[in-house]
């Protein structure tokens, strides 16, 4: 063997040279000059995928032998490099990239094998493998699985090419918990039981990987550190501070280990600051106040109550408690039709009118609120514009509601938004041109009329009531001797000139005699005899003769007709509508 060959011997066996971004070593190229197959073409490496990033899955790496003469049949071994050094069993035709090979350069060495010798050819390189992240360490969550207590997870170790962020997912029995997604967790009472994990997600600009930590858990009660309780803030009292009206209170919320215990106690006091003194019986956070409550003012004292101890506040007090409403008809009962801005009666439950607003003719009933007209849910609906009556609804319990289908006929009570008012309190208003409302089928004996009203003349005719026996009639109480129907309404005496301004005029029928109060003076009587009708046409608003009809001009607030004999409770009733509307 010439010396020539020998250093083509050592420059094989030792591969000098062959490294990252090499085509050939030098090793090949002295190596030709030995025994064994000559390489005309080097070997070539290619991806399936058509490039070197390392996904899922990973793609693989496929080397030709390159093009070789040589002395009988030749053979071919193959061996894969990493950066130059051998990878261990890499030795086929193929190669599937692993993590290993993350952002390193990868060749393939081909051996030929002839009847002479054997040589070897590196392939071209291929690299830097780009990695998806893969973690070569999990992530581990640690803490104490007890309810309250905080949870941390690392973020594991991956590779894989750069820049990889990091997101967290904290999972309760493999279950999203929402919200939980830093690398901590406040384990909470929902977690009872449950195994808790991190779900860690590394990105790169390939993908993205997920990995879970360990579970923790199951996790247990938080451990009971006894205390004491603790009330923060105080209780409130809901309800109106009237007799035979219930209150609730709320608690204030308490703290305290064990759960502290909620109890109560009402108490009253004669000025609402000093002397409260507690109600007997009185322990529920519900009160219904009583007639010794009238005039006072009420509080209630919420406890609470664990084996450490126990808290106590006090709510403010209400009102100074009223009296217990009781309405007109609660004391005057038997009225046949009851009209009024006011509730009238503690157990109507209904509402007080039903109202046009002008600006869309939509209707809407309005009811009470505190005993009286709802103003302003009156004044929200009918807002900016106005408001007529096209029901005014009876109290009574008879089922005698007035109602006006025209809306030109219909009574007014907004203007402008505005309530109008009458003294101190909503009124309707009877304009010029014919307005009125009315019920049928209406019957009577002996009546008694009670009307609040303001009129401009003193020939005005608030009520009235078309016989069934003398069709075309209104009747009327004073100066009305040769009638023989029924009487609703007011003539006042011809020797009356001044003219009425706010006025509650009471008008009774019974026997053979009619008599007329205003602002509870007689002012006129007439002799009567009253026949029974049995269907009759009920008007507020309007009186009409066979010959015409006489239009009330002017405001009104309430009427209440009995279909009986009232004299001996007519001085009562009109001190009660008095106290109300304040009118004389």
């Amino acid at each position: 063997m010439s010396d020539l060959e020998g250093y083509g011997k050592i420059y094989e066996s030792t591969n000098w040279g062959e490294g990252v971004n090499n085509d050939i070593s030098w090793g090949s190229v002295y190596a030709d000059l030995g025994a064994g197959p000559v390489n005309t073409i080097a070997p070539v490496i290619t991806s399936d995928s058509g490039n070197v990033n390392r996904e899922t899955p990973p793609p693989t790496l496929t080397s030709t032998t390159g093009t070789w003469t040589g002395t009988g049949t030749i053979t071919f071994a193959y061996q894969w490099k990493r950066d130059g050094v051998s990878i261990s069993g890499a030795t086929s035709s193929t190669y599937t990239l692993a993590a290993d090979d993350d952002n390193k350069y990868i060749t393939c060495v081909v051996t030929a094998t002839d009847d002479e010798g054997s040589k070897s050819r590196s392939s071209n390189s291929l690299g830097p493998v780009l990695g998806i992240p893969t973690a070569l360490v999990n992530p581990v969550a640690s803490g104490t699985p007890e309810v309250d207590e905080v949870l941390t997870t690392t973020d594991g170790t991956w590779q894989g090419l750069p820049e990889i962020t990091i997101t967290y997912q904290w999972r309760r029995d493999e279950v999203n918990i929402s919200g939980a997604t830093s690398n901590t967790y406040t384990l909470v009472s929902a977690d009872l039981n449950a195994l808790v994990d991190c779900q860690v997600t590394a990105t790169n600009s390939i993908r993205s990987v997920s990995v879970d930590s360990n579970d923790l858990g199951p996790v247990q009660a938080a451990p009971i550190i006894p205390q004491a309780p603790v009330i923060s803030g105080v209780p409130t009292i809901a309800g109106t501070a009237k007799v035979g009206e219930t209150l609730t209170a709320t608690a204030a919320s308490a703290t305290g280990e064990p759960t502290p215990t909620t109890s109560w106690q009402w108490e009253r006091s004669d000025n609402g600051t000093t002397g409260w003194a507690s109600i007997s019986g009185a322990t529920s956070n519900t009160y219904t106040a009583v007639s010794a409550d009238e005039s006072k003012y009420l509080r209630v004292v919420q406890t609470e109550t664990n084996t450490e101890g126990s808290d106590s506040a006090n709510s403010a007090a209400t009102a100074q408690v009223a009296a217990a409403f009781t309405g007109l008809l609660d004391t005057y009962s038997g009225a046949s039709a009851a009209y009024s801005l006011r509730l009238l009666d503690s157990t109507y439950s209904g509402n007080a009118i039903k109202v046009r607003r002008a600006s869309d003719n939509t209707e809407q009933d309005i009811g009470f609120v505190d005993n009286e007209l709802d103003t302003s849910s009156l004044e929200t609906f009918c807002s900016g514009t106005a408001g007529y009556v096209t029901t005014w609804y009876d109290q009574s319990g008879n089922g005698n509601d007035v109602t006006q289908s025209t809306a030109a006929q219909q009574p007014q009570i907004v203007v402008g938004g505005s309530t109008i008012v009458e003294g101190t309190k909503p009124a309707f208003d009877f304009l010029t041109g014919g307005n009125f409302i009315g019920a049928t089928g209406y019957s009577f004996t002996d009546f008694a009329a009670f009307t609040v009203m303001h009129s401009d003349t003193n020939s005005s005719y608030p009520i009235s009531c078309q016989s069934s026996n003398n069709t075309g009639w209104r009747q009327h109480i004073v100066n009305a001797t040769t009638f023989r129907s029924r009487m609703f309404g007011v003539n006042i005496d011809a020797s009356v000139t001044t003219s009425e301004d706010y006025t509650l005029l009471s008008t009774l029928s019974y026997g053979n005699n009619g008599y007329t109060f205003v602002d509870g003076v007689q002012e006129a009587t007439a002799s009567v005899t009253p026949t029974a009708d049995t269907s009759a046409n009920l008007e507020v608003g309007s009186s009409t003769s066979v010959s015409s009809t006489t239009f009330y001009n002017g405001r009104m607030q309430e009427v209440v007709v009995y279909d009986s004999d009232q004299s001996t409770n007519r001085s009562g009733i009109e001190t009660n509508i008095n106290d109300f509307y304040s009118i004389y």
